[in-house]
């Protein structure tokens, strides 16, 4: 008795490549998904580094030349704070290649001072590029902090 696959299996090799695709562009879109948020990530943290030391340039005068301060290089926190807004917002409202078209709602979460030592954590929400059947998942929190210090060498 002799099996003729043609008539019995007719149509299983369109199932199987019909599934193949389906799971292909599912593994496309989780992979643009998980690469939009790691672009995004390293943007907030560039802003974030940006903002820090910008903030650490904020020089206390007053303690600086009456040598009170017991740094050398002591920063006006109060200055350095505004600095460090200042820096955030103005990256935030960018358009273009300075921030991520997927980056929103960003936000100071930290922000500490002391001395000559500055350090700040910042939070966004990444919007996702594709959404996979049955998620809800739109978006991901990302942070990002930074702390630099202002020294003076000793050469």
């Amino acid at each position: 008795m002799k099996r003729d696959f043609a008539e019995d299996e007719t149509g299983s090799i369109s199932i199987l490549i019909i599934g193949l695709f389906l799971l292909t562009v599912a593994l496309l879109f989780l992979i643009t998904d998980v690469a939009t948020v790691a672009v995004a990530k390293r943007s907030l943290v560039q802003a974030t580094e940006a903002a820090t030391l910008r903030g650490a340039q904020s020089l206390d005068l007053a303690s600086y030349y009456n040598g009170n301060s017991g740094v050398a290089i002591p920063l006006d926190c109060n200055v350095a704070r505004g600095k460090v807004f200042d820096e955030i917002q103005s990256w935030a409202s960018t358009s273009g290649v300075m921030r991520r078209p997927e980056i929103v709602d960003v936000a100071v979460e930290e922000f500490a001072c002391f001395d000559n030592y500055i350090h700040i954590s910042v939070s966004a929400r990444a919007l996702l590029p594709f959404r996979l059947p049955q998620s809800s998942l739109v978006d991901i929190e990302i942070y990002a902090s930074a702390g630099a210090a202002s020294e003076r060498s000793t050469r």
